[in-house]
């Protein structure tokens, strides 16, 4: 409505500005444009003309500017009941997803690539409010199951222990204290998934020898390895340089992760091997193993929250099922990529850290 009394207020203004200068000054000036041309007798003589002068001036003001300050209200009129359509329709859809119906979409509108654009931009806005609160639900689906474990262990041990039918032995309190310390890695896995992909991961980047950091992550798992039979190596190829901006702390987590995965999933007599990867345009890690290998229809999703699939390596609950994610949300904190590849069941996997430099250096 203000933009449209706007208009109207101008095309006025406008108006009024050209009736007042047809009536007063058109006609002193063509006064003198007589005077200058040499007929001054003549212009003292038509000074009845000015009157004639101004009714031709109003009646033709008239006869053209009330058509057209007509036409420029219908104008008005029409543009303001579709914008305002649009807008009410924006409205209406915004209402919807506050209201929690992220499946609400509005279409384009016809006036223009700038409203057009802002109803793409709507639609992406509500299109990733869906997916995050589909993730949301799901991880609380999801949560609510891993939880469920460890606590019907926590209460039936406990009732059995107030019923006198469990004894509160050393093996009692070592079941108990097994499932409170899932809880808890559970609850840490949490907090260090929400904060990293949320970008409140506060990177510490400090220059980091990859090679250095590749052999410590070996280092650590290497005893838990030989104890299970399982060889682990480290090596590196291409360019040597001397460091790389990193992260200490949650690049070595996420090689730790992935080598952790690996070692759970390597039957007794595989091999794991650290590769650690240098070229003039990126830095990578390559964390490959012999061991059960990961199917086709289960790939694209073991980057995903508790994913486990029916068989094979998610089969396992040995972590909280958040490991590969968290893994993934540090590697993109850093600017990197992680990708998963396997060539099916029994034929190993491989989990590819890749680190563009000029990412790194950024």
């Amino acid at each position: 409505m203000r933009l449209m009394l706007a208009q109207t207020a101008v095309l006025l203004i406008g108006l009024i500005i050209v009736v007042i200068t047809a009536v007063l000054v058109g006609p002193s000036m063509f006064y003198h444009e007589l005077i200058e041309a040499g007929h001054a007798d003549e212009a003292d003589g038509l000074s009845h003309l000015e009157d004639a002068f101004r009714s031709v001036s109003l009646t033709a003001l008239a006869i053209g500017g009330l058509p057209a300050l007509y036409a420029a209200g219908l104008l008005s009129s029409y543009l303001y009941r579709t914008v305002g359509r649009s807008l009410a329709s924006f409205t209406t859809a915004a209402e919807e997803v506050a209201a929690g119906n992220f499946d609400v979409r509005v279409t384009s509108t016809g006036l223009g690539p700038e409203f057009d654009s802002l109803a793409g931009s709507f639609n992406e806005m509500a299109a990733k409010l869906s997916a995050v609160d589909a993730t949301r639900r799901q991880m609380l689906a999801d949560l609510a199951h891993e939880m469920r474990t460890p606590l019907a262990s926590l209460k039936g041990h406990l009732e059995g222990i107030e019923d006198g039918v469990v004894p509160l032995d050393e093996r009692t309190t070592g079941i108990l204290s097994a499932q409170i310390t899932r809880l808890e890695r559970l609850a840490r896995d949490i907090r260090q998934l929400t904060a990293a992909e949320e970008g409140m991961t506060r990177l510490q980047l400090t220059p980091q020898d990859p090679q250095h950091l590749a052999a410590q992550a070996v280092a650590a798992i290497e005893t838990d390895a030989l104890s299970k039979g399982v060889s682990i190596t480290s090596l590196s190829t291409g360019t040597k340089i001397t460091s790389v901006p990193l992260d200490l702390e949650r690049m070595g987590q996420v090689l730790s992760n992935l080598l952790e995965n690996a070692l759970r999933h390597t039957p007794p007599g595989g091999t794991i091997t650290l590769h650690t990867d240098y070229t003039p345009e990126a830095v990578a890690y390559t964390v490959t193993d012999s061991g059960e290998g990961i199917s086709a229809e289960h790939l694209p999703h073991v980057f995903e929250r508790f994913y486990r699939a029916p068989t094979g390596r998610e089969a396992h609950r040995g972590g909280s099922g958040l490991g590969l994610a968290i893994s993934k949300a540090l590697v993109e904190a850093h600017g990197g990529t992680l990708e998963a590849t396997s060539d099916g069941p029994g034929r190993g996997a491989s989990f590819r850290i890749h680190l563009p430099r000029h990412r790194l250096t950024d």
